[in-house]
């Protein structure tokens, strides 16, 4: 199984559809379970993660365009029916009182609020370990 962290993602697009927000993630910070004899985690990264939220409703900080909400994410959160999320699997799939906000490096917010989140990784990019020391 794999998990990304939002803090320290890229965040390439924020797109808008009716009630769906798609946020489009080039590289997210990932640990992925071991295999076999090792089953220690080994820490990476997935690129291309997208994350959607159905019947999900946009805000943003105060002075804030959405043209804005592109780069490095300071911090970000999510929550479901009350319960942070601290590392969210991928993929995977939260159904209830669902909201993420991000925070940008830039000092762009946003903050979504949604019935249904799912994250993905399409094009089976895969999990790339990370080979800093």
């Amino acid at each position: 199984m794999t998990q990304i962290e939002l803090a320290d993602a890229q965040l390439a697009a924020v797109e808008v559809d009716g009630h769906t927000v798609t946020l489009r993630l080039p590289v997210a910070p990932a640990r992925s379970a071991g295999e076999g004899a090792d089953a220690r985690p080994v820490d990476g990264y997935l690129p291309a993660v997208v994350i959607s939220l159905m019947q999900a409703h946009l805000t943003l900080g105060a002075g804030c365009a959405l043209s804005e909400c592109l780069g490095a994410v300071r911090e970000g959160d999510l929550v479901v029916d009350g319960l942070p999320v601290r590392q969210l699997a991928v993929p995977g799939e939260w159904q209830g009182t669902v909201s993420l906000s991000l925070a940008l490096r830039n000092g762009a917010h946003l903050s979504i609020s949604a019935t249904e989140a799912r994250c993905t990784a399409p094009g089976g990019g895969g999990f790339r370990e990370s080979l800093a020391c």
